[in-house]
């Protein structure tokens, strides 16, 4: 349920009381542990030299209403803007953010365990010792297809690509993951579109795929 004027002020003003991180970077620094797809480990949320990329794309994100990201394969760029959504979740009032693949148990299992549900679930106490709640609901395959935080108002919701749903809401941000491979790309862009005109936000991240709609659609949009 969204948060009232008067909630969003109390909840602004328990965010400056309580400790927690202050920024995308200091919270991927200090509370993002993810699972090395190599060794299954779990680790800190990497920052070293060799993420530098990370760091990079993570201080020009927000000046760009459709930022796009090709990467490759061993790169962390999903990861990255799935911890980047849930830190918009839990900080956020009323925010509407929505994961699209290209199927919703593909979507939805990004909002599980093995992604923004986990990631969640190990935040150090040490570190954010009163993290606001989240809930998940909607079993999907390995995954679901909402996470709500009640203290906020704020929501993550997997959806399929071409789905109509995007269409009956106002989103905040949106993630098209591995957009290119998407066998709707043109449906779910036109869906999308009215996020963009209203002031939302889309991230569109893949590895490259000539002749795919992504790879037009960013041609064009370099040349407008």
């Amino acid at each position: 349920m969204p948060l009232t004027e008067a909630q969003s002020i109390d909840l602004q003003r328990l965010l400056e009381l309580d400790a927690y991180p202050r920024t995308v970077w200091e919270w991927l620094q200090t509370c993002v542990i993810t699972k090395n797809e190599a060794t299954g480990k779990m680790e800190p949320f990497p920052t070293g030299p060799r993420w530098d990329y990370l760091q990079y794309l993570t201080s020009i994100r927000r000046n760009y209403r459709i930022f796009a990201v090709e990467k490759s394969r061993r790169m962390l760029v999903t990861w990255w803007l799935c911890s980047v959504y849930l830190y918009d979740t839990l900080t956020q009032a009323n925010h509407a953010n929505f994961i699209v693949s290209k199927k919703l148990t593909d979507s939805a299992y990004l909002l599980g365990e093995e992604r923004i549900l986990g990631v969640y679930q190990r935040i150090p106490a040490e570190v954010w010792p009163h993290k606001p709640r989240l809930e998940e609901t909607g079993k999907e395959g390995r995954g679901f297809t909402l996470l709500t935080c009640p203290d906020t108002g704020s929501y993550i919701q997997a959806v399929a690509s071409g789905a109509d749903q995007l269409r009956q809401y106002t989103a905040t941000n949106v993630l098209l993951d591995e957009y290119a491979f998407q066998e709707k790309q043109e449906e779910c862009w036109a869906a999308v579109t009215p996020t963009i005109l209203g002031g939302g936000h889309v991230d569109m991240v893949s590895t490259p795929e000539l002749g795919a709609y992504m790879h037009d659609l960013l041609y064009d949009l370099g040349r407008a």
